[in-house]
């Protein structure tokens, strides 16, 4: 009897497990794709540097629907590509989990050109919106929308200024000034050498024309102030700005749309000696300009002649670190001598050339060189 209910009772448990088998889970299907609802069809965006930042679309769909609810997290992608490619290499202008996605101007444009698009060329897009759940289903693409849109270009052409002056080596001469660099904004930079006390020198935006024009006023100084716009010859002229004292290298930065300047020394090791305007004066001593990594150049005028000589510091109003030579220098080319402390006892000075004149001295103090060579 015992064995009869095992066997009923084991027939019946594989009746359950076969009905159990026969159950299956809810089979997420797709409904309706999203659909783009902004922008339509035909719509054109020329792009502009001026509104970079300002908002250019709402791009707004409606949802996937699904025959489930509660699927999970929706992911949807915008994409842009050139019409005719069927979106082969589409721009990736966001993902999000709501129903639209704000673009800038900037960023679109920024897109555009990455991508290699003509800046002020008209070109014809298309855009869809992708869709997946957890980024795990099958992707569904919405409607495709065609837009027409024109990048612009983010190089800046700026006007050149020119800086000139009797404390400058252009002169009052307005055919000769020294072209400036331009850097952002309204502003404006020259590193050029300055030629001392009781000069001045100015700025303007056109070889051979007086006007427009920038000077300073009364509290102007040889270091910073106020720039003072003259923009036609019909205007009375601003005083001009004060160099420095020292002769030596400065850089000069104007900015013209905040209407200010500054001045201040440019290089950081200086020569002096009797051969050399500076003298042995080493709180005057002439700075050299930076030509990379350990290589520092300066055009200056040296006294030739037995007795004259000139050496190179590392910090004015200080006598070390230093460089002089050895006794294999000469006044064309040699090793330099390092003193690296005071403590230490001074290198032999490098010896001037023969004559008078303009000579560039070129000098490496990590592979310890000079050159002289006139000019």
């Amino acid at each position: 009897m015992l064995r009869k209910y095992l066997l009923a009772f084991s027939v019946l448990a594989l009746l359950l497990q076969s009905c159990g088998d026969d159950k299956h889970d809810p089979v997420l299907k797709l409904n309706n794709a999203q659909q783009i609802t902004a922008p339509a069809t035909g719509t054109s965006y020329v792009l502009t540097a001026a509104t970079a930042d300002d908002v250019l679309q709402n791009i707004t769909w409606t949802a996937t629907d699904y025959s489930l609810n509660n699927v999970g997290k929706v992911y949807y992608n915008v994409e842009l590509d050139v019409k005719g490619n069927d979106f082969a290499t589409p721009i990736l202008l966001g993902t999000t989990n709501d129903l639209n996605r704000e673009v800038t101007v900037g960023d679109l444009n920024g897109k555009l050109l990455l991508a290699g698009y003509t800046p002020e060329i008209a070109t014809e897009f298309e855009m869809r919106v992708s869709a997946s759940v957890e980024q795990k289903t099958e992707t569904v693409y919405s409607n495709v929308v065609g837009l027409t849109i024109t990048p612009f270009s983010t190089v800046v052409n700026v006007k050149p200024l020119y800086l000139l002056g009797d404390g400058t080596l252009a002169g009052w001469d307005n055919t000769a000034a020294l072209p400036m660099t331009y850097l952002d904004g309204g502003r404006y930079e020259i590193v050029t050498t300055l030629a001392g006390a009781g000069k001045f020198m100015k700025v303007l935006s056109a070889l051979g024309q007086w006007a427009p024009q920038w000077g300073t006023d009364g509290t102007g100084t040889s270091t910073g102030g106020p720039l003072i716009y003259r923009p036609t010859e019909q205007v009375a002229d601003p005083s001009g700005i004060p160099t420095p004292d020292v002769v030596s290298q400065y850089k000069i930065i104007v900015d013209t749309a905040l209407l200010t300047y500054e001045i201040f020394e440019y290089g950081d090791i200086y020569l002096l000696g009797n051969a050399t305007a500076a003298g042995w004066d080493n709180a005057v001593a002439l700075p050299f300009t930076k030509v990379s990594d350990g290589k520092y150049t300066i055009n200056a005028t040296l006294v030739g002649g037995a007795g004259n000589f000139w050496k190179i510091i590392d910090e004015r109003g200080q006598w070390a670190p230093q460089w002089g030579t050895d006794a294999n220098g000469t006044s064309d080319a040699g090793t330099l001598v390092l003193r690296p402390t005071e403590s230490d006892p001074d290198p032999a000075a490098i010896p001037a050339p023969t004559d008078n004149g303009d000579y560039k001295i070129e000098v490496d103090i990590v592979n310890l060189t000079y050159t002289v060579t006139k000019l």
